[in-house]
């Protein structure tokens, strides 16, 4: 039988061994296999293998190692929606940084324009200190002019 046809999820691996664990043959060699350090997970790997059950294509992957509480397909659909709510999330926060870095350059622009505003005033307040000044001297001028005279 093939692997991808019967087992297609860790949760189906996972409900797959845990059939197999139960079969008395196994746990009859439960003992046998731990007193020679064979391992309890070779001896239902083993199993799995003869029946023809699961052709392992990935000669390390080892069913004992599923985490426990992803026993069943029901899990597994659960996990699947919560990944796509998770991808929901992302898209959306993707697009709300997307709307802010455009408003941040909106604003970085406006920022600009508000210097240069501020550079023109500065340069005009500059102009109109100086023409003060000559202005001061001019009547200077012609207070000392008129003083003069008079």
């Amino acid at each position: 039988m093939n692997y991808q046809a019967k087992v297609s999820t860790r949760a189906d691996v996972r409900a797959l061994y845990e059939k197999v664990i139960q079969n008395p043959a196994i746990r009859q060699y439960r003992g046998y296999t731990e007193s020679k350090s064979y391992g309890w997970d070779a001896v239902a790997d083993d199993y799995i293998k003869k029946e023809g059950e699961v052709w392992f294509t990935n000669p390390s992957f080892d069913p004992a190692f599923v985490p426990e509480g992803i026993s069943d397909g029901e899990n597994a659909e659960l996990l699947d929606e919560q990944l796509a709510e998770r991808e929901a999330q992302i898209c959306e926060l993707e697009e709300a940084l997307a709307a802010l870095e455009e408003e941040n350059e909106e604003l970085e622009k406006r920022i600009v324009e508000a210097e240069g505003i501020a550079k023109a005033a500065e340069r005009e307040r500059d102009d109109a200190k100086g023409a003060l000044i000559e202005l001061r001297r001019a009547l200077l001028l012609v207070s000392e002019l008129a003083g003069t005279k008079g």
